[in-house]
């Protein structure tokens, strides 16, 4: 048996992940896009108005580079004068004084100037501006919009009529100190022009692309916070369901448990296919297959199990004790033992089907259908019975007989006692039939199981998809405490939809009667009697 794990083996992937919890996941996404249409509805609706302008560079500064007079004109659309000016502007196209200096400057400002794209500061370049500003309200947005490049063309003229006066004045000052008639000449002809240039400018505006009334909110659309949501919710949803696979790692694939117990997979069992649905969850799944559909590929499976079983004995020459463990504590293993008991009777073999759970039941409810409680295997162990007092052959196949659990005895029998009474009990029953098939508790769960194991001539594993990779490995480490020979594992995949479906089939699964068609019951009966008349 193997001790050592391939861990990364079992190391979830996100996807994996979201598959295996993919209703939590779902819920979640749900959750999350509800949560962000929610919010969309009840905020304070927002209006974006967009506006663009094109400045052209002026006459008077033709020394400077393109970038450079572009790189001013920005700076100057972000200095203090024109959010001053556009305050003023809008307010009186509003009629109100609606919106401060701190909505065009400083932090938290409605008011957003973008220079080209990729641009760096001091490098802009003489290309379009956009501007957009920000508001409640969607004339507000426009007016601020509009009044923020009113502002700038008021202040750009105002610099270039300041530019031009001083470069007349120098001109000027000029003039008045030269001494040659050739210098004056020039200086005059400067002048001129200047003159000329700073008229030109002063006629010459930026070209602007006025902002609309804005018509929708930029934060009102609720399908675009759905899809944000759902994006969101997926990205969380992911996130916990590989936090919570990393935390609890199962077992994903039929090929898996070889990692863990270095052993081969002697059954795959496939969910029992639905039937009557319609009727009522009771009669959702069938727990004996092999005798409520023997022709289903479950019944076909189980045959398979068998015959691993068979050839194990045929191998050993040998009357043989197969002990049957799981991690847990359901009816899955109960059922495994009931239909490969059924499956190996089929051949004309004895078997004896011995229920060693006594806190479960579950296999004398499966094989014993509608048969009263007694003494069984609790009291055996206990020195109370014999062996052949607590048996009772199955009504579903003549071959098969079951010791029955018993009721569970409160003062119960451990230790060398325990261990000396389950290896008598062995013995005997393997004097009377060819294979005795045992369904143990957990050893997980119960310290007596490890005896079982212990005096069994062969162990199988049962085991469903899902099931928590660690307690496994606590499996291995109970079983290597004792010289188990562990010959193969079963494993039963698990049917889709929801957990909470499938587990209210497997409460229902559980009643003590199993209901078998009447017709199948008699033909079984008849066929029973054939064999006993033979």
């Amino acid at each position: 048996m193997a001790t050592t794990i391939e861990q990364g083996r079992f190391e979830p992937t996100v996807f994996g992940a979201m598959r295996r919890y993919r209703l939590m996941v779902a819920v979640i996404t749900v959750l999350v896009a509800a949560a962000a249409v929610g919010h969309s509805l009840t905020q304070t609706e927002v209006y974006r108005a967009y506006a663009t302008i094109t400045v052209p560079q002026s006459a008077l500064a033709q020394g400077d580079s393109r970038e450079q007079y572009f790189d001013s004109q920005v700076l100057l659309l972000q200095s203090q004068d024109v959010a001053d000016r556009a305050v003023r502007i809008a307010n009186a196209g509003l009629n109100d004084t609606v919106l401060s200096i701190r909505h065009f400057a400083g932090e938290g400002k409605s008011l957003e100037i973008t220079p080209p794209e990729g641009a760096q500061p001091g490098a802009f370049g003489a290309t379009i501006v956009a501007v957009t500003f920000t508001w409640p309200g969607a004339r507000v947005a426009q007016t601020g919009a509009n009044a923020f490049l009113q502002a700038f063309d008021e202040a750009r003229s105002a610099a270039i009529a300041a530019q031009g006066a001083e470069e007349v004045a120098a001109l000027e000052r000029a003039i008045r100190d030269t001494r040659t008639a050739g210098q004056l000449t020039d200086l005059q002809n400067q002048r001129t022009q200047t003159l000329v240039q700073l008229q030109l400018d002063l006629a010459t505006h930026p070209t602007i692309a006025w902002a609309a009334e804005p018509q929708v909110p930029i934060n009102g659309n609720s399908k675009r916070a759905g899809a944000i949501g759902v994006v969101a919710g997926l990205m969380l949803g992911g996130a916990l369901a590989y936090l919570r696979a990393t935390r609890r790692r199962r077992l994903d694939d039929r090929l898996d448990p070889v990692a863990i117990y270095d052993a081969p997979l002697i059954g795959d069992i496939p969910p029992a296919g639905p039937k009557q649905l319609l009727s009522g969850l009771a009669t959702a799944t069938d727990p004996l297959p092999m005798a409520a559909d023997p022709q289903s590929p479950a019944a076909e499976a189980f045959r398979f199990t068998a015959g691993s079983v068979e050839r194990i004995r045929a191998a050993r020459d040998d009357r043989l004790a197969v002990v049957f463990v799981s991690a847990d504590s359901d009816t899955e293993r109960s059922k495994v033992v009931a239909n490969v008991a059924l499956a190996v009777a089929e051949s004309g073999t004895p078997v004896l089907a011995v229920d060693a759970d006594a806190t479960e039941g579950s296999l004398t409810g499966l094989l014993l259908p509608g048969s009263p409680q007694g003494d069984g295997f609790e009291q055996v162990v206990a020195g109370c019975r014999p062996v052949s007092d607590c048996v009772e052959t199955s009504p579903l196949n003549a071959d098969v007989t079951v010791l029955r659990a018993g009721p569970a005895r409160l003062s119960r029998t451990t230790g060398a006692a325990y261990a000396e009474a389950v290896d008598k009990l062995i013995a005997e029953a393997k004097s009377s039939f060819e294979l005795v098939l045992i369904d143990s508790p957990s050893p997980l769960r119960l310290a007596n199981a490890v005896d079982l194991v212990q005096d069994s001539d062969a162990a199988v594993v049962v085991l469903r998809s899902g099931e928590s990779v660690q307690d496994h490995v606590r499996m291995v480490e109970r079983l290597d405490q004792v010289e188990s020979d562990l010959v193969g594992y079963v494993y039963r995949r698990t049917g889709r939809g929801p957990k909470f479906v499938r587990r209210l089939l497997e409460r229902n699964a559980r009643r003590p009667e199993y209901p078998v068609p009447a017709r199948q019951f008699a033909f079984q009966a008849a066929k029973n009697a054939r064999g006993s008349r033979g």
